[in-house]
């Protein structure tokens, strides 16, 4: 079966190899880097001759290891939370969280651009499900005093990454009821924003114990797996009533290590969070100059081009890879109609690469 896309034979933080050529390449999640730093690298080598590539079994039977609990303990300390819980992938966590919180709930509201693993999760735990239009906080507080004494979960993605647009958390927190719980995923928030970059709830200033984030270690911590983190009771439900957590083969060691490195490394040195907020400056001011700029989201280290037709979006990005750049045109849920085109940047991204990207970009739009 042919492939959708030629896979890639290397990359780097910023490059990818494909048919033994190498590309400046402005895509996927890795915000910081971390994923190639050479010490987030070798902590995966250890770890894998410490424990083996794998836990072998689930967490509740003999797969929990002393990785899996420093990492999150290190997890909670760095979202300021109670506890955390890794588990296998990002979409894994909402699931796992939605379906231990369905008897403690009577029904779930979400934003109409909330990430399909939200979605999913409140339609396979059986909640009726309501959502509310993008942001639509009117929408979404009449929606809130409608349910308010049935105890309402609120699902939202903390930014919608491919819209720029941050979730209004503030206001959600603000209107929920008292028994109402607030899930947020914050998969792209979590190493991007907030002054130490500790997410969504860090940007807007707000701690509540209502308050659940999930997210996921592989974008800019730059690792594999996922986290539930919140307070100690609704940690402690998901180990007990979970499926999904109970039956799943523990998070793997080496991805454990490596988060715990890049951990280490975000708060050691915040100057890589200074290097990826003056890249997306830049990125931005570009999108400016040649007349690409976003309607919003000039925060966040993604530049999303929208065209009329895949085709349109297809062309520009197969120019791109002819000037030796990587900029993938893009098929995914949330991203509406049309063609799209992803550019993401990360911190170790130059100046001079940047610069590439905008001349190359303002010849072919401009065509």
């Amino acid at each position: 079966m042919k492939r959708p896309r030629p896979a890639f034979e290397s990359t780097t933080a910023t490059t990818v190899r494909r048919d033994g050529i190498d590309l400046l390449a402005f895509h996927g999640c890795g915000y910081l880097g971390l994923a190639h730093d050479p010490r987030v690298r070798q902590a995966a080598k250890d770890a894998i001759d410490r424990y083996g590539p794998s836990g072998l079994a689930s967490r509740g039977t003999s797969g929990n290891l002393e990785i899996h609990e420093t990492l999150e303990v290190r997890l909670a300390e760095f979202l300021d939370v109670e506890a955390a819980l890794v588990v296998a992938d990002g979409y894994l966590a909402d699931l796992a969280l939605v379906s231990a919180l369905e008897s403690a709930v009577g029904v779930a509201l979400h934003d109409s651009d909330a990430h399909p693993s939200l979605t999913d999760a409140a339609r396979m735990a059986g909640l009726e499900a309501f959502h509310y239009g993008p942001g639509d906080m009117t929408h979404a507080t009449a929606l809130l005093d409608r349910f308010k004494d049935r105890s309402p979960l609120v699902l939202t993605d903390g930014i919608f990454a491919m819209h720029g647009r941050l979730a209004p958390l503030n206001e959600l927190v603000r209107y929920l009821p008292t028994g109402g719980i607030l899930v947020v995923d914050d998969c792209h928030g979590v190493g991007v924003l907030g002054p130490n970059g500790r997410g969504t709830c860090e940007a807007f200033g707000i701690s509540d114990e209502r308050i659940l984030i999930t997210g996921s270690l592989a974008k800019a911590i730059g690792s594999g797996g996922g986290f539930i983190a919140g307070s100690a009771e609704h940690v402690a439900s998901v180990k007990r009533f979970a499926a999904s957590f109970i039956g799943t083969t523990a998070l793997s060691p080496p991805l454990a290590a490596a988060a715990l490195a890049s951990l280490e490394i975000i708060e050691s040195e915040p100057q890589r969070l200074e290097r990826l907020r003056a890249n997306t400056g830049q990125l931005h001011r570009s999108a400016r100059r040649i007349g690409a700029a976003a309607p919003s989201g000039t925060f966040f280290p993604v530049l999303v081009l929208k065209f009329e037709t895949s085709q349109e979006a297809e062309r520009l990005s197969a120019a791109l890879h002819v000037a030796g750049l990587f900029a993938p045109a893009i098929h995914y849920p949330t991203a509406g109609a049309g063609g799209t085109i992803r550019i993401a940047v990360n911190s170790e991204h130059t100046a001079a690469d940047l610069r590439r990207l905008e001349e190359t970009l303002e010849e072919h739009l401009t065509e």
